[in-house]
């Protein structure tokens, strides 16, 4: 499917780097195409922008593209509630 030229770009995650790429790729294995903003940041303050990646898709991928995290993060969350302390 080509993409529409006229789409807008949506925000539809954000967070630490690690977070970011995990979802990133996943929408890549999904052939949603993404881009993330804030690694120049992280790569210059480090840590002092804590949570500050952002992952952008195309308006007409945002709804699958919100499945596939909302996935993702659930499945983050049972691992963590699993892990003993």
């Amino acid at each position: 499917m080509t993409p529409n030229p006229d789409d807008e770009v949506v925000k539809v995650a954000y967070g630490e780097l690690v977070d970011i790429e995990m979802n990133q790729q996943a929408l890549a294995e999904a052939g949603i195409q993404s881009h993330v903003v804030g690694q120049n940041l992280d790569a210059s303050f480090g840590s002092a922008l804590v949570g500050s990646m952002e992952l952008y898709v195309r308006e007409s991928d945002a709804e699958r593209a919100l499945e596939i995290i909302r996935g993702l993060e659930e499945e983050r969350a049972r691992r963590q509630k699993s892990e003993p302390e």
